[in-house]
């Protein structure tokens, strides 16, 4: 990868939030009163800040330094991308709408002083609970659909979270994301569950209008800017066969 190439891609990612949702205006804009270390459980391998706001909202910050290089390169994932993943994901999110938009927390490229550049992902409140696969069940059915379209590499039991009093669900880390065929898959809970389920395999009507959404998109409603040639042609690939076969692929099949 190039750095002009990431350059470039990253100044499309900042045009494109700079004038993006009220959530990224926030982000990108309002005063930093705290960044600590994120010392909670299932934090990740790599180095990632809770940020406090004036306003004491709350996000998560992943520096481009930060990203632990063994990992990265286990996924078959440069350091970087593993930072822009979250932008791209969030765009991508944003631009499909609806209960896409609400699965995925907005993420902004910005530097914080004494930390270096990097990602910050609005906080979203709950727990890993599967409970959320009944309770929130429409839901969880999306995330699954979300996971295969995008290639999400490693959508593990505790690679979400879930606020039981409110019914919401939130996918974080899209890190590992945008996968090629033949990358590595550690696991896939919303499809592997989904699947499992009668009728649970099958792209519903709903689902195959997102699909051809995107792929009405020539830019592929902004993703072919933000993610490398081979991700964002191998994202539009697997939409089309989504579309094609009106089935959910097995888990890894990227």
């Amino acid at each position: 990868m190039s750095l002009t190439d990431l350059n470039e891609r990253i100044a499309r990612l900042q045009e494109a939030t700079a004038h993006g949702a009220p959530t990224e205006s926030f982000m990108l804009q309002e005063r930093i009163l705290e960044v600590a270390h994120n010392g909670t459980a299932n934090a990740g391998v790599s180095s990632t800040y809770v940020v406090v706001f004036e306003s004491r909202r709350k996000a998560i910050f992943k520096p481009f330094a930060g990203q632990n290089p063994n990992s990265c390169s286990a996924y078959q994932q440069h350091p970087y991308d593993a930072v822009t993943h979250e932008v791209a994901a969030w765009r991508l999110a944003h631009a499909l709408g609806g209960q896409y938009e609400q699965l995925v927390p907005a993420a902004v490229l910005r530097e914080i002083e004494g930390v270096g550049p990097g990602v910050l992902i609005n906080f979203r409140r709950g727990k890993p609970d599967e409970a959320v696969l009944q309770e929130a069940e429409a839901q969880a059915r999306a995330a699954a659909l979300w996971d295969a379209l995008i290639g999400q590499q490693d959508r593990h039991a505790t690679n979400f979270r879930y606020e039981a009093e409110s019914r919401r669900l939130a996918l974080i880390d899209h890190a590992f994301s945008f996968a090629r065929p033949g990358d590595v898959c550690n696991q896939s809970f919303f499809l592997a569950e989904r699947r499992r389920t009668p009728g649970g395999q099958s792209v519903q009507a709903t689902e195959t209008q997102t699909l051809e959404r995107l792929l009405d998109s020539e830019d592929l409603l902004g993703l072919r800017m933000f993610l490398t040639p081979d991700r964002s042609e191998a994202l539009a690939n697997r939409a089309q066969a989504l579309l094609e076969s009106r089935i959910l692929p097995l888990p890894g099949t990227f």
